[in-house]
């Protein structure tokens, strides 16, 4: 699921916290309407950001299908008239409304992929630019204007709601903290990555040997602490938590972790091969256990308790620790914990359309004398923390966007005051935030603006969960798991390119999608500018994903004519015989570019090497050398089977008797490629930008002897990146 903010200024920083500020700015006035509100009531008051030409315009949050419209009402030409209209109370206020539904993916459990549905709600539009219901709509898609809001220029209402089933699909529960005492979920794993360490973990020093599970000097952490491993701009960033959310120490910052993982991974399988240890763990499953923490691929990790070692802070300082050691559980972002702030909270029963809580009253009551009052929780709410734990709460509790039922919901207002607790009768020296006399002007007003029953949102009731949607955002922002409909906008416009040659691009591209995301979100390349290097490269490299082995003659002539050199290995790889020789000279012809028999700069040492290694998967993996580099890195292949420099010295060389299996098999097609980009720290190339610069660095890496360089290369990672990146 790809997302971004409503609205999208200029993006001047490549700090995502700094870009929704920005992005998602509140007005002057506050989060809340200033006529009433001390309460949540499920959404945000944003204020359209200033360009050049006027203010940025409101845009979709991400892919979708547009559940209601509803046109703004024509503003009266005159002051006098806005005062007498229904929606002129407290100042003019905007009516114009549209609701998206979003069905997406964040991720799968083994070939299940996990489907959410959740709406976004944009109230206050003054315009609305040719949206109608019913209409698919793509992210960043324009909708219209921010309006009015109690005679507020430039400010739209943004909701984010869904119902049960759907909470539990994009938190992993619907209820309650988070548990404890398992791992969590494996389907969605995004963002930080969390171990939960019991009191009696063993902290030492000095780091250990990489492939030994205790050191000297040990003590004990004597309480329970979270850690969390972050990936970014190349580094590593470790923080230590208490359950409370509160940090234990400095952050710690491992330099170059993100793009050394695969050197880092290496060193832990060269120390168990260095102590000749009866068990030696792949590279791939180790790289898995640094990035994630446990396994979440195909390759096993034996033996399974290899230790991951890293330095943390503590109370008493700095130390080294086994996160992988008995007793450790491990999350991610994607389980939503309540260290990291996630509250779910249920106020429905009362029907009053707002989350007043004990929760929510008692963190903005400042003196803590049982009474909320307005300057107290605005005060409250200038509080960084105060705002970082209220982004956390997830709500339920009933719109208040229903026309019926206002008077029930809304009578609140005539027995509180400003200055009165909770549900009590004000006092003679208090007044009420409205008066009975004003409060049937108030009623209309809202019933004018109510939208509920004529949006007939199938499936959700009028009670549901309202996020935080800076948070919501900021969230999902992570995790780069790419939909369906998100797949198919990549290389859309090569439509004819797959057509010529008797394919539908939808459905090459959706033959490799769940793999795709399994490889981006295994090798970090799920950013919007690393994927777009990556299908820049993969556009050239296996033509717009539809040739995974290297052919004999014209690409595109290979796949319209279903040639031999284009067909599926399943029934075994490819060999020249007397019979085909003629259909596969491009490898069988000295001379010929495909003529890779004999090349021992390649590895190919024995007769028939030259085809049965040719290009395979989408780096086209090429050579008996680096398919033997890897088969041992997927663990399919012990290192000590075969000489290490066969190519030179004439020796045993390492058998590999089915290499069509990266070209045949989506998954390793995929990460043969992820492979590359890993050992050939391809990421710190791909961060440069989608640039043309940055997409020659990456192309120089992923094909050396290219001169000059595709210009599909650069092409198609940029066009990839206006899809999948923020601007415009």
């Amino acid at each position: 699921m790809l997302i971004s903010p409503p609205f999208l200024p200029p993006r001047l920083t490549h700090d995502d916290d700094a870009y929704l500020e920005t992005a998602m700015r509140s007005p002057e006035h506050g989060n809340f309407p200033v006529s009433h509100k001390l309460s949540w009531h499920g959404g945000l008051h944003l204020e359209a950001p200033a360009r050049s030409n006027g203010r940025e315009p409101v845009r979709a949050i991400a892919d979708g299908i547009v559940a209601y419209v509803r046109q703004p009402t024509a503003r009266p030409d005159t002051a006098s008239e806005d005062e007498k209209h229904v929606l002129g109370y407290m100042g003019w206020t905007d009516d114009g409304c549209i609701i998206i539904r979003h069905d997406s993916t964040i991720g799968a459990q083994n070939e299940t992929e996990t489907p959410v549905r959740f709406y976004s709600i944009y109230m206050h539009l003054q315009t609305i630019r040719g949206v109608k219901a019913g209409q698919t709509i793509s992210r960043k898609a324009e909708l219209g204007s921010a309006g009015s809001f109690e005679g507020h220029a430039n400010i739209i209402h943004f909701e984010i709601i869904c119902d049960d089933d759907n909470l539990k699909r994009l938190i992993g529960r619907n209820t309650g903290d988070l548990n404890l005492t398992t791992n969590g979920r494996t389907d969605a794993v995004f963002g930080e990555i969390y171990f939960r360490l019991p009191a009696n973990t063993r902290l030492y020093p000095q780091r250990p040997p990489l492939n030994e599970k205790s050191g000297s000097g040990e003590t004990v952490l004597n309480e329970p602490l979270f850690v969390g491993v972050r990936f970014g701009g190349g580094n590593a960033y470790v923080s230590t938590y208490r359950a409370d959310g509160t940090r234990v120490g400095a952050a710690l910052t491992e330099n170059n972790a993100e793009y050394e993982l695969y050197r880092q991974a290496g060193n832990v399988v060269q120390a168990y091969r260095a102590a000749r240890a009866s068990q030696v763990p792949s590279h791939s499953a180790v790289y898995e256990l640094l990035r994630f923490g446990r396994i979440l691929g195909p390759d096993a990790l034996t033996p399974s308790d290899t230790p991951h070692w890293r330095q943390i802070s503590t109370a008493n300082g700095q130390g080294w620790v086994n996160l992988n050691a008995a007793g450790v559980f491990k999350y991610s972002d994607a389980d939503a914990q309540h260290w990291a702030g996630w509250k779910l909270l249920m106020d429905y029963d009362d029907q009053n359309s707002r989350c007043d809580i004990d929760v929510v009253r008692n963190m903005l009551d400042e003196d803590g004398d049982g009474i909320t009052t307005r300057s107290e929780a605005e005060n409250r709410m200038k509080d960084a923390g105060v705002q970082r734990s209220m982004r956390g709460m997830v709500c339920k509790f009933p719109t208040e966007w229903q026309r019926a039922g206002v008077a029930q919901r809304w009578n609140w207002l005539t027995k509180e005051g400003p200055s009165s607790k909770v549900g009590k009768t004000p006092s003679l020296m208090k007044s009420t935030y409205l008066s009975l006399a004003d409060f049937p002007a108030f009623q209309r007003h809202v019933e004018a603006l109510a939208f509920w029953e004529h949006a007939a949102l199938g499936g959700i009731d009028a009670a549901h969960w309202h996020f935080h949607p800076r948070k919501f955002i900021e969230h999902f922002r992570k995790c780069g798991w790419l939909s369906v409909g998100e797949m198919k906008r990549i290389y859309a416009d090569k439509e004819s390119v797959y057509r010529d040659v008797g394919q539908s691009g939808d459905t090459v591209k959706e033959r490799f999608r769940l793999s795709l995301n399994l490889v981006f979100r295994k090798y970090l390349l799920n950013t919007s500018v690393r994927m777009a290097h990556f299908f820049g490269q993969a556009a050239q490299e296996s033509y717009f994903l539809m040739a995974t082995r290297e052919v004999a003659i014209d690409v595109s002539t290979a796949i319209r004519e279903n040639h031999i050199s284009a067909q599926s290995e399943a029934n075994g790889y490819l060999q020249i015989t007397p019979t085909n020789r003629n259909q596969l000279l491009f490898f069988a012809e000295p001379g010929r570019k495909g003529y890779y028999e004999g090349r021992t700069s390649l590895g190919n040492t024995d007769q028939g090497d030259g085809i049965k290694f040719r290009g395979r998967g989408m780096k086209q993996l090429t050579g008996r050398y680096n398919y033997s580099e890897y088969w041992v890195f997927r663990g399919w292949l012990d290192r000590n089977s075969y000489d290490a420099g066969w190519f030179n010295n004439g020796r045993e060389g390492p058998a590999i008797g089915n290499p069509q299996i990266v070209a045949d098999i989506p998954y390793n097609a995929v990460d043969t490629a992820g492979f590359y980009c890993a050992k050939n720290n391809i990421l710190k190339a791909a961060d440069g930008g989608a640039t043309a610069e940055a997409s020659a660095a990456v192309s120089r890496l992923v094909n050396p002897f290219e001169r000059p360089l595709a210009p599909t290369r650069t092409i198609e990672t940029k066009s990839s990146y206006r899809i999948l990146g923020d601007e415009n």
